[in-house]
Parts: structure tokens; sequence; C-alpha cells
């Protein structure tokens, strides 16, 4: 609908509008806007306000991404966000809320609307931006809701009070170590493991064999994992201080040894259920930890014009036709024509970045864009076929980037190391966003499993 909004709204702006003005823009949004720590706003919203400042104003509109580019001369340390459940997910910008003095105000969207803000809430404001990232400004933050066991199909003989409170004693458990890697303190987690799964009363012990409970814990222990990772990095674009990004490394290597250390005398199934959950936890740790430095070194090449100049200068040489002859090839015949649409637009839309010289959130937000066009909606809600698709984009992404990188090797391109360091970046941001994707998935489908399974034994 605010699409439609925005259509109607350029449609009846005549030919007499005044040229857009930057500085008039962004009294406008020192005007009604404000940067608040845990308030979201939808990108499409914002631009709505922005349009119905322009029709108001009789001003002609710059196009989204080039008021991207505004707010954040504005408002420097916003970031954005991908919000949403899978397939209806959408754009927001994290960290400024709309004023209450502003025409456009609305509760949810404001100061007042953040989690945990009271009337202290204004006090400080840039000293809470320069810590928004670090885990000490997330103390308090509660784990989502485990699940239920009303929800859940039991075999008959595992009783379901026993079973309940295991869960709560693992809630407050996950609840502690959440808490304490907050706090930054990570050795302590390792006690914490310990002395839960070493401890564990002799009447509790005997249904943590059960398949039903094994995969309640694999369940919780996503839950888990999803927390920490999300208050450690919310966002691979925020530059993290080298010490807290060793900490974290530190913390990934260490923590399969310290779950083999606790968990040693418990039921096998057990055990390899929360390895495979950590392992793949693990190394999204690192994987992100080394994508916010890529993310980092991209900076300084994409806001540098002179080398942004050049690479589309060396990108006007590559021999397009002939890798995409190339990729054809290779490619699975019935889903031919869909891989190479997609592309097409993919070298359309990167030049489109590159001469529009594109902040690194847009280069990301387009890399989601073809993620979402390339595995999600295929995918129909599909785990296995989701899964299959992932695979397939992969290979063929790498197939792509592969041959566009030798081709400017075999032109000797003056930009070729720039191009080399956002080739990096991008396929560990593809990797990095395909691995969330699925592991969201298999904790859907594991949750699901819970409720619609019929279990024969333990």
């Amino acid at each position: 609908m605010e699409l439609e909004a925005f259509k109607e709204v350029k449609s009846r702006r005549s030919e007499g509008s005044k040229p857009h003005s930057t500085p008039s823009t962004l009294a406008w949004l020192d005007e009604n806007y404000e940067l608040a720590e845990g308030v979201c706003i939808p990108r499409s919203s914002l631009y709505f306000h922005y349009m119905d400042f322009c029709e108001k104003t009789d001003t002609i509109p710059v196009n989204a991404a080039s008021f991207g580019k505004i707010i954040r001369q504005q408002f420097s340390q916003l970031t954005t966000r991908r919000l949403g459940t899978r397939g209806q997910s959408k754009y927001h910008y994290y960290g400024i809320a709309i004023k209450e003095s502003s025409v456009y105000y609305e509760a949810m969207y404001s100061k007042s609307g953040a989690p945990g803000v009271g009337s202290e809430s204004t006090k400080k404001d840039a000293a809470k931006q320069n810590i928004a990232y670090s885990p000490r400004s997330k103390l308090g933050t509660l784990l989502p809701e485990f699940p239920d066991i009303r929800d859940i199909n039991l075999p008959p003989n595992v009783p379901e009070a026993k079973v309940s409170t295991f869960i709560m004693m693992y809630r407050t458990h996950c609840q502690r170590i959440l808490d304490t890697v907050i706090r930054a303190n990570f050795d302590e987690v390792q006690n914490y493991l310990l002395h839960f799964w070493q401890g564990m009363p002799s009447h509790i012990i005997p249904i943590l064999d059960s398949t039903s409970v094994v995969n309640i814990v694999g369940v919780c222990d996503s839950i888990l994992y999803k927390a920490i990772a999300s208050v450690l990095m919310p966002s691979v674009l925020q530059a993290l201080p080298d010490s807290l990004t060793q900490v974290i490394r530190k913390f990934a290597y260490e923590l399969d040894d310290w779950l083999k250390f606790a968990l040693s005398n418990l039921p096998e199934n057990l055990r390899l259920v929360k390895f495979q959950v950590s392992k793949g936890f693990t190394e999204l740790l690192k994987l992100q930890t080394s994508l916010n430095h890529l993310c980092q070194a991209s900076k300084t090449v994409i806001h540098n014009s002179d080398i942004v100049s050049q690479m589309l200068e060396d990108w006007e040489l590559v021999d397009f036709p002939g890798i995409l002859q190339q990729t054809m090839y290779t490619l699975n015949e019935h889903r031919c024509e869909d891989i190479v649409h997609l592309i097409v637009n993919f070298y359309q839309e990167f030049e489109c970045l590159l001469d529009d010289h594109a902040s690194i959130e847009s280069y990301t937000e387009w890399l989601d864009s073809i993620i979402d066009r390339g595995i999600v909606k295929p995918s129909t809600d599909n785990s296995f076929r989701l899964e299959k698709l992932a695979r397939f984009f992969l290979l063929n992404w790498s197939s792509v980037s592969t041959r566009i990188i030798r081709d400017l090797t075999l032109h000797s391109a003056p930009s070729f190391g720039s191009y080399h360091l956002m080739h990096l970046m991008f396929d560990d941001y593809v990797t990095y966003s395909i691995g969330m994707l699925l592991a969201q998935s298999r904790a859907i489908d594991l949750k699901e499993s819970l409720k619609r399974q019929t279990f024969v034994g333990s």
C-alpha cells in the first residue's frame, strides 16, 4: 500500500516543483527524528514521511537509495536490520525514533516505545550510542519462550511432570549463560555448564535418553545461541573493538571443549544433538567476526570515489557474455533460464550500485534481495527444498563470482585488489546469510516435530 502511495504522490508532482535540497531535508530530519537505542522504524515508512514532506513543500524527491544516504549524513550511527518472519521481512532503520513533537509521531516508533526505556531515557544519549553494540548495553535481556510442555507430543513412558521440571531448570540455566555472556564473563560459562550437567538430579537423568527430550534440548539451545549471537553482534556492519572481537573468537573456539567435558557421562544422543547445535553456533560466531572485519575494510574502498570510478572503468571490460555462456554450460537444464535471469540482474544491479557510489548497507541489502529471489521465494516454505536451493545457489554464485575475478585478473585491472576484497566480503556475507536462513528453518522444523511426532518408544 505504501509503495502505491509513493507512486501516486510522484504522479501528481508537477514539472514546476522545486529541485531537491539536501540542507532542507537534513533540517527536516533533525526536526522530526532523534537517535534512540532499541527503536526500529520500517525503511518504507520513513521514506513515506519524506515523500509527504516533499509534497507539502512542493519539492522533487530523491529516490529511496539517495534518501538513505541523506539519513546517514544526519544520523551516522544508524544501522539497517531486516526484521520479520521468513518471506515477510522488511528492512528497518535501527537506532532512530520519531520525536513526540513530530506530526508523524507514533508511540511504537518513539523513545517511549523502546524496551526498558523510562523517564531517564533522554539522559546521556550520546554515551548510549557509543556503547550500543557492547554486550554490557544489553543487560537484562530475556530469552524468548522455550517450548511449552502442552504443545509437545511425549511418548507414554516419559513423565510429563519430569519434562516440565527439566524445561524450567534448563531455561534458568540458559538465562544464566546469556547473562554471563552479556557481562563478558565468558570463562564463567564453563562453570555453569559443568555444574548444571554434572549436578543433574538423579530422577531427571533417565529422561535425558528420550528422543523427545533431546529434541527439546536442541530447540532450546537454538534459542539460546540465537540470543547470544544477537547480543554479541547485532549487526556485522557495526565496527567492534578489537578486544571484544578477540574475546568472541576465543569463546567460539573453547565452547565445544567445555561441552565435551560437561557432558562426558550423559547419553550419547543428547551429546550428539548439543554438539551439532553448538558447532553451528561457534562456526557462525567465527564467520561473524571475520565478516565484520571484511565489511570494515570494504567501507574504505566504496567510500573512496577515485577507487569506485576505477572499478567502474574495469567493470566495463569484463567479458560478461563469455562468463554467462560458461555458466550456462554447467547449469542444470530445467533451471537454466531462472538462474541466467538472476545472474543478468546481478550484473546490472551491481553496476548501478557502483555508479551510485552506494553505502555498505546498500550492498548488503542488495545481497539479501538476491538471496530472497534466488532461494527464499522459490522454496515455498519447504525446508528440504530450501536447503537444496541454497546449495544450488551457492554453487552458481561461486561459479559466476570466481569467473568475474578471473576475468579481472586476465585484464590486469588496476582495481583488482578492491574487487578481490569485495569478492571476499560478498562470499562471506552470502554464506553467513544462507547459514542463518537454514539454521532458522531447521529450528522451526525441529520445534514442529515435537508437536507432530508419534513416538513408539523413548
